[in-house]
């Protein structure tokens, strides 16, 4: 099968994840030791940067470029790994902690120490009892090999990592409001800028990275930033994690090399649809992806800014034509009102009043009225919101309303 290289996923049949040999045997923490042996902080940058590595997220910004921009600020610093995931739908970062934390633990030492920060933290989604048990266990085994601590590798190097569990708000996935939360605020965005590279964690430099990104750091730096660089797409290189969910027949966690089109994707690795089922269409990043029909599953996936269809987590949902589109939509809609923070008016009243509209034309009981208040609606969030958080909430219903109009509203005529 193409695109059959893994990083991430390699290994995962041969670990415990409670046991810290386990990954030693595989050659765990040898990008680590090669570090505090062999290389300066600025080489490590170096190589990531070269790697072309994009945040994992769903922002896709260059992880080189945050952590060069933090390691030349001074003084106190601090490094976050984002592992709320809270997209309905999404689960590939608390696959990495069950299968392999060490790996990720292993990607966070080495970025932390590379910008100079003494300090880490792990983000997790609050419903993540079970992972945060994982990672503590496996920090302090990390700790007894001096992989973490003081004196890393009998070096001069010192990091402890600390785990916070944040209330499980989709709205903490974006910096600010995971900031604001660490730091025992409400969990809402900040204006920018400044942005957490020059003033973050109690207003100091801060990165803030995504795990499944982090994750791809230890292959990196044992392998290089070039050789990561000649993996999948040329627009962004590496491997990515996606969830295919739906009416494909194998569902789950793949891994794939970036660039792989959506139709690969689901029929060369999903195995196709279920035997009686008609694709309709795929929806691609979470609740807050765009939808695609038939004719548009030859795009590529990646991280490309030009990419009109974005990647965002990686989650793919597969929907038939028996599927009711009035109790998808109402989801969606249903989602967003509950997540939304409430700091700003046009997200607060406009997701609540999507819902409402909604949930009249899963009823059949749409006016025209409520036809020509939804346009207004969707146009508001897309354009006024204070974060994409409100953009987010409108995207799939306006792809629905666009795309499959003429299904949606004919029984409400």
């Amino acid at each position: 099968m193409k695109n059959e290289l893994k990083i991430i996923t390699k290994d995962w049949d041969k670990l415990n994840p409670l046991r810290i040999e386990d990954y030693i045997a595989i050659g765990g923490y040898q990008s680590l030791e090669k570090f505090i042996s062999k290389l300066k902080p600025s080489e490590i940058i170096a190589e990531i940067k070269e790697s072309q590595l994009a945040g994992r997220g769903g922002a896709g910004f260059l992880m080189g470029e945050k952590l060069a921009q933090v390691a030349e600020e001074k003084g106190t610093k601090y490094f976050i790994c984002n592992l709320d995931e809270s997209e309905p739908g999404t689960y590939k970062d608390r696959a990495i902690v069950d299968h392999n934390p060490h790996l990720l633990l292993e990607g966070i030492i080495l970025c932390s120490l590379a910008i100079g920060a003494e300090k880490a933290f792990i983000y997790l989604n609050g419903r993540y009892e079970e992972q945060r048990e994982i990672l503590a266990q496996a920090i302090q085994q990390a700790r007894k090999k001096y992989f973490l601590g003081k004196n890393i590798f009998q070096s001069d190097y010192k990091l402890s990592i600390e785990l916070f569990s944040g209330a499980g708000a989709y709205i903490c996935g974006e910096e600010t409001a995971l900031i604001n939360s660490l730091e025992g605020n409400r969990g809402e965005p900040k204006l920018k800028p400044p942005y957490p590279v020059k003033a973050g964690l109690f207003g100091c430099p801060t990165v803030i990275n995504n795990a499944e990104t982090i994750a791809n750091i230890p292959w990196i730096i044992k392998n290089s930033g070039e050789k990561y660089k000649e993996i999948g797409s040329i627009s962004s290189p590496g491997s990515k994690l996606f969830i295919l969910g739906g009416v494909v027949k194998n569902k789950g966690l793949i891994e794939a090399q970036t660039g792989i089109t959506l139709r690969e994707l689901i029929y060369d690795f999903g195995g196709g649809l279920l035997s009686g089922k008609e694709f309709w269409f795929a929806q691609l990043g979470g609740s807050s992806g765009r939808l695609l029909l038939e004719d548009e599953l030859d795009i590529k996936l990646d991280f490309n800014k030009k990419n009109q269809y974005p990647l965002g987590s990686g989650s793919v949902l597969v929907v038939d034509k028996t599927v009711d589109i009035y109790d998808l939509m109402l989801s969606w809609a249903s989602f967003f009102r509950r997540e939304s923070c409430g700091k700003c008016v046009p997200c607060r009243e406009g997701t609540f009043r999507l819902w409402g509209i909604i949930k009249r034309l899963r009823d059949r009981e749409i006016s025209q009225r409520d036809k020509e208040a939804m346009e207004d609606i969707l146009w508001t969030l897309n354009n006024t919101t204070f974060c994409p958080l409100g953009k987010f909430s409108a995207t799939a219903i306006q792809d629905a309303i666009t795309k499959l109009g003429k299904d949606i509203f004919k029984k409400n005529n």
